[in-house]
Protein backbone atom coordinates (compact mmCIF):
# COMPACT_ATOMS: atom_id res chain seq x y z
CA UNK A 1 0.00 0.00 0.00
CA UNK A 2 1.43 3.28 -0.62
CA UNK A 3 0.91 6.56 1.76
CA UNK A 4 0.46 10.08 0.94
CA UNK A 5 0.39 12.82 2.53
CA UNK A 6 -2.00 15.99 1.61
CA UNK A 7 -1.80 18.69 3.83
CA UNK A 8 -5.23 20.53 5.20
CA UNK A 9 -5.33 24.09 5.35
CA UNK A 10 -8.47 25.15 6.51
CA UNK A 11 -9.25 26.65 10.31
CA UNK A 12 -6.29 25.46 12.21
CA UNK A 13 -3.61 24.31 9.19
CA UNK A 14 -1.82 22.28 11.77
CA UNK A 15 -2.64 18.91 10.77
CA UNK A 16 -2.04 16.85 7.61
CA UNK A 17 -3.93 14.26 6.99
CA UNK A 18 -2.52 10.91 5.95
CA UNK A 19 -4.29 9.25 2.98
CA UNK A 20 -3.40 6.29 0.62
CA UNK A 21 -0.69 7.38 -2.76
CA UNK A 22 3.17 8.75 -1.96
CA UNK A 23 6.42 6.44 -2.29
CA UNK A 24 8.93 9.28 -0.27
CA UNK A 25 6.17 10.00 2.79
CA UNK A 26 8.08 13.66 2.51
CA UNK A 27 6.65 16.93 3.72
CA UNK A 28 6.65 19.71 1.39
CA UNK A 29 8.62 22.82 3.37
CA UNK A 30 5.06 24.62 3.77
CA UNK A 31 3.31 21.52 4.86
CA UNK A 32 6.25 21.05 7.48
CA UNK A 33 5.54 24.36 8.69
CA UNK A 34 2.48 23.96 9.10
CA UNK A 35 2.43 20.99 11.54
CA UNK A 36 5.52 22.95 13.41
CA UNK A 37 3.34 26.52 13.81
CA UNK A 38 -0.44 24.82 14.86
CA UNK A 39 -3.23 26.85 14.79
CA UNK A 40 -1.91 30.13 13.51
CA UNK A 41 0.01 29.28 11.03
CA UNK A 42 -2.54 31.03 8.39
CA UNK A 43 -1.37 33.95 10.12
CA UNK A 44 2.50 33.47 9.80
CA UNK A 45 1.65 32.65 6.45
CA UNK A 46 0.60 35.91 5.73
CA UNK A 47 3.96 37.43 7.32
CA UNK A 48 6.46 34.83 5.69
CA UNK A 49 5.23 35.64 2.49
CA UNK A 50 5.57 31.80 1.50
CA UNK A 51 3.05 31.74 -1.63
CA UNK A 52 4.65 34.98 -3.02
CA UNK A 53 7.36 33.82 -6.13
CA UNK A 54 9.55 36.86 -5.84
CA UNK A 55 11.09 35.62 -2.39
CA UNK A 56 10.43 38.80 0.06
CA UNK A 57 12.18 38.65 3.10
CA UNK A 58 9.03 38.09 6.14
CA UNK A 59 6.84 41.16 7.31
CA UNK A 60 8.85 43.23 9.54
CA UNK A 61 6.42 44.01 12.07
CA UNK A 62 4.66 41.54 14.88
CA UNK A 63 2.54 43.25 17.50
CA UNK A 64 2.01 40.20 19.99
CA UNK A 65 5.87 40.16 20.02
CA UNK A 66 6.21 44.30 20.10
CA UNK A 67 4.14 44.27 23.33
CA UNK A 68 4.81 41.06 25.43
CA UNK A 69 8.83 40.32 24.08
CA UNK A 70 10.04 37.48 26.17
CA UNK A 71 7.01 36.56 27.11
CA UNK A 72 5.84 35.64 23.25
CA UNK A 73 9.22 34.12 22.66
CA UNK A 74 9.39 31.91 25.14
CA UNK A 75 5.53 31.23 24.76
CA UNK A 76 7.32 30.26 20.99
CA UNK A 77 9.46 27.93 22.21
CA UNK A 78 12.37 30.40 21.10
CA UNK A 79 13.88 29.52 24.56
CA UNK A 80 17.15 31.43 23.90
CA UNK A 81 15.64 34.53 22.82
CA UNK A 82 13.23 34.96 25.40
CA UNK A 83 16.50 34.34 27.89
CA UNK A 84 17.83 37.67 25.92
CA UNK A 85 15.30 39.77 25.63
CA UNK A 86 14.71 38.61 29.61
CA UNK A 87 17.95 39.22 30.42
CA UNK A 88 19.55 42.21 28.64
CA UNK A 89 16.15 44.79 28.68
CA UNK A 90 15.97 44.86 32.22
CA UNK A 91 19.46 44.69 33.06
CA UNK A 92 19.96 48.31 30.85
CA UNK A 93 17.14 49.37 32.74
CA UNK A 94 18.85 49.05 36.11
CA UNK A 95 21.98 49.92 34.87
CA UNK A 96 20.61 53.12 34.01
CA UNK A 97 19.00 54.00 37.04
CA UNK A 98 21.98 53.09 39.30
CA UNK A 99 24.59 55.51 37.26
CA UNK A 100 22.49 58.14 37.97
CA UNK A 101 20.72 57.92 34.04
CA UNK A 102 17.38 57.00 34.97
CA UNK A 103 16.06 59.32 32.32
CA UNK A 104 17.42 56.79 29.58
CA UNK A 105 15.47 53.41 31.12
CA UNK A 106 12.81 54.52 29.21
CA UNK A 107 14.48 54.61 25.65
CA UNK A 108 16.10 51.62 26.12
CA UNK A 109 12.94 49.75 27.29
CA UNK A 110 11.60 51.00 23.90
CA UNK A 111 14.56 50.29 21.48
CA UNK A 112 14.32 46.66 23.10
CA UNK A 113 10.12 46.09 22.35
CA UNK A 114 10.60 47.78 19.01
CA UNK A 115 13.89 45.03 18.58
CA UNK A 116 11.36 42.40 19.33
CA UNK A 117 8.73 43.73 16.73
CA UNK A 118 10.99 44.12 14.24
CA UNK A 119 12.60 40.75 14.34
CA UNK A 120 10.29 38.52 15.67
CA UNK A 121 8.74 36.92 12.37
CA UNK A 122 12.24 36.40 10.69
CA UNK A 123 13.52 34.78 13.70
CA UNK A 124 10.48 32.39 13.85
CA UNK A 125 10.96 31.46 10.65
CA UNK A 126 14.34 30.60 10.82
CA UNK A 127 13.16 28.77 14.63
CA UNK A 128 10.75 26.67 12.65
CA UNK A 129 12.75 25.49 9.32
CA UNK A 130 15.43 24.68 11.65
CA UNK A 131 13.12 22.14 13.49
CA UNK A 132 12.09 20.85 9.81
CA UNK A 133 15.56 20.49 9.09
CA UNK A 134 16.44 18.67 12.79
CA UNK A 135 13.18 16.19 12.15
CA UNK A 136 14.13 15.69 8.59
CA UNK A 137 17.85 14.60 9.21
CA UNK A 138 16.82 12.40 12.67
CA UNK A 139 13.34 10.80 11.71
CA UNK A 140 12.27 8.42 8.44
CA UNK A 141 8.95 7.64 8.10
CA UNK A 142 5.71 10.52 6.99
CA UNK A 143 3.82 9.40 10.36
CA UNK A 144 7.05 9.84 12.86
CA UNK A 145 8.33 12.88 11.11
CA UNK A 146 5.02 14.68 11.80
CA UNK A 147 4.61 13.39 15.42
CA UNK A 148 8.03 14.75 15.60
CA UNK A 149 6.76 18.04 14.16
CA UNK A 150 4.49 18.40 16.53
CA UNK A 151 5.91 17.87 19.46
CA UNK A 152 8.71 20.21 18.97
CA UNK A 153 6.69 23.14 17.95
CA UNK A 154 3.35 24.79 18.87
CA UNK A 155 3.40 27.04 21.86
CA UNK A 156 4.02 26.17 25.54
CA UNK A 157 1.89 27.43 28.59
CA UNK A 158 4.20 26.09 30.63
CA UNK A 159 7.16 28.17 29.63
CA UNK A 160 4.61 31.00 29.75
CA UNK A 161 3.34 30.55 32.90
CA UNK A 162 7.62 29.63 34.12
CA UNK A 163 8.44 33.59 32.51
CA UNK A 164 5.38 35.26 33.82
CA UNK A 165 6.51 34.38 36.99
CA UNK A 166 10.31 34.65 36.90
CA UNK A 167 9.45 38.33 35.64
CA UNK A 168 7.56 38.78 38.14
CA UNK A 169 10.35 37.96 41.42
CA UNK A 170 12.80 39.73 38.83
CA UNK A 171 10.75 43.32 38.93
CA UNK A 172 10.58 42.46 42.83
CA UNK A 173 13.41 42.37 42.83
CA UNK A 174 15.17 44.92 41.11
CA UNK A 175 12.53 47.37 43.23
CA UNK A 176 13.92 45.86 46.45
CA UNK A 177 17.61 46.55 45.05
CA UNK A 178 17.05 50.02 43.89
CA UNK A 179 15.11 51.14 47.47
CA UNK A 180 18.05 49.87 49.56
CA UNK A 181 20.42 52.01 47.69
CA UNK A 182 21.76 54.27 50.48
CA UNK A 183 19.79 57.64 50.59
CA UNK A 184 21.77 60.62 50.93
CA UNK A 185 21.48 63.20 53.55
CA UNK A 186 22.81 67.04 52.81
CA UNK A 187 25.21 68.33 55.33
CA UNK A 188 25.01 71.72 56.14
CA UNK A 189 28.51 72.79 54.79
CA UNK A 190 29.45 74.23 50.96
CA UNK A 191 30.06 70.62 49.89
CA UNK A 192 27.80 67.70 50.32
CA UNK A 193 30.16 64.59 51.30
CA UNK A 194 29.67 61.41 50.66
CA UNK A 195 28.42 59.20 53.34
CA UNK A 196 29.01 55.57 52.25
CA UNK A 197 32.66 55.47 51.63
CA UNK A 198 34.47 53.34 53.68
CA UNK A 199 36.55 54.66 57.03
CA UNK A 200 40.18 55.48 55.76
CA UNK A 201 43.21 54.06 57.15
CA UNK A 202 44.07 57.14 58.30
CA UNK A 203 41.04 59.65 59.21
CA UNK A 204 43.21 62.93 59.43
CA UNK A 205 45.08 62.21 56.28
CA UNK A 206 41.74 61.68 54.74
CA UNK A 207 40.24 64.60 55.66
CA UNK A 208 42.77 66.80 54.84
CA UNK A 209 42.09 65.52 51.15
CA UNK A 210 38.89 66.37 51.57
CA UNK A 211 39.10 69.88 52.47
CA UNK A 212 41.43 70.49 49.45
CA UNK A 213 39.30 69.17 47.15
CA UNK A 214 36.56 71.28 48.59
CA UNK A 215 38.41 73.89 47.85
CA UNK A 216 39.41 72.85 44.42
CA UNK A 217 35.67 72.24 43.76
CA UNK A 218 34.92 75.50 45.02
CA UNK A 219 37.98 77.29 42.73
CA UNK A 220 36.57 75.39 39.54
CA UNK A 221 33.43 76.87 40.01
CA UNK A 222 34.29 80.20 40.83
CA UNK A 223 35.32 81.02 37.30
CA UNK A 224 31.57 80.94 36.78
CA UNK A 225 31.12 84.03 38.43
CA UNK A 226 29.47 86.80 36.84
CA UNK A 227 31.84 89.03 35.51
CA UNK A 228 31.39 92.43 37.49
CA UNK A 229 29.65 91.41 40.32
CA UNK A 230 32.17 91.66 43.07
CA UNK A 231 32.59 88.45 45.81
CA UNK A 232 32.52 90.17 48.97
CA UNK A 233 29.11 90.51 50.40
CA UNK A 234 27.35 88.11 47.34
CA UNK A 235 26.94 84.55 48.20
CA UNK A 236 25.83 81.38 46.35
CA UNK A 237 25.10 78.04 46.91
CA UNK A 238 24.50 75.68 43.41
CA UNK A 239 23.63 72.10 44.10
CA UNK A 240 25.10 69.69 41.36
CA UNK A 241 24.59 66.28 40.19
CA UNK A 242 27.82 64.85 38.79
CA UNK A 243 28.36 61.57 36.20
CA UNK A 244 31.82 60.74 37.40
CA UNK A 245 34.61 62.00 36.79
CA UNK A 246 33.12 65.24 37.27
CA UNK A 247 30.77 66.04 34.05
CA UNK A 248 27.59 68.29 35.39
CA UNK A 249 24.44 66.77 34.54
CA UNK A 250 22.35 68.97 36.26
CA UNK A 251 22.70 72.55 38.56
CA UNK A 252 20.42 74.70 40.56
CA UNK A 253 20.85 77.54 42.77
CA UNK A 254 19.44 77.45 46.36
CA UNK A 255 18.19 80.34 48.15
CA UNK A 256 19.60 82.34 49.71
CA UNK A 257 21.25 83.76 47.07
CA UNK A 258 22.47 88.04 46.41
CA UNK A 259 22.34 87.55 42.41
CA UNK A 260 18.71 88.23 40.48
CA UNK A 261 17.78 86.42 37.80
CA UNK A 262 19.78 87.24 34.94
CA UNK A 263 22.96 86.92 36.63
CA UNK A 264 22.08 83.28 38.63
CA UNK A 265 21.27 82.15 34.56
CA UNK A 266 24.64 83.75 33.43
CA UNK A 267 26.75 81.49 36.44
CA UNK A 268 24.62 78.13 36.00
CA UNK A 269 24.97 78.32 32.38
CA UNK A 270 28.61 78.49 32.59
CA UNK A 271 28.81 76.00 35.93
CA UNK A 272 26.90 73.86 33.05
CA UNK A 273 29.92 73.73 30.40
CA UNK A 274 32.20 73.06 33.54
CA UNK A 275 33.84 70.11 33.53
CA UNK A 276 34.46 69.39 37.39
CA UNK A 277 37.15 66.63 36.88
CA UNK A 278 40.25 66.69 39.42
CA UNK A 279 41.43 63.03 39.19
CA UNK A 280 41.41 60.92 41.81
CA UNK A 281 38.86 62.80 44.19
CA UNK A 282 35.81 61.83 43.34
CA UNK A 283 35.53 59.27 45.58
CA UNK A 284 34.56 61.79 48.49
CA UNK A 285 31.87 62.79 47.08
CA UNK A 286 28.48 61.61 45.54
CA UNK A 287 26.52 62.44 42.71
CA UNK A 288 24.80 65.55 44.56
CA UNK A 289 26.79 68.38 45.46
CA UNK A 290 26.45 71.50 47.37
CA UNK A 291 29.44 74.11 46.28
CA UNK A 292 29.23 77.73 47.90
CA UNK A 293 30.73 80.44 45.80
CA UNK A 294 31.62 82.81 48.00
CA UNK A 295 34.92 83.81 48.92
Amino acid sequence: MRVRIEPTFGSTFGEAALSPDTTSGALSEKDALAVVVGDRFSTYLHHWRLYEANGRAPRRWNWPAFLFSSLWFFFRRMHAWGAIWFILSPLMMTTFVLTGLPWLSLPSFVVFRVLAGILANPLYLAHCRRIVRTVDAKHRGAHRRHLELRKAGGVSYTALVIALAVTASQNTLINLAVRSMPKETPMQSSVHVASNWPDPLDPQLEEVEREEYQEQMRAIAMTAWPAGIPTDGNACIVELRLAPPGRVLEANVLEPCTLNDEQREMMLGEIRRTDFTIQGKMRFFNRHTLIGLRK
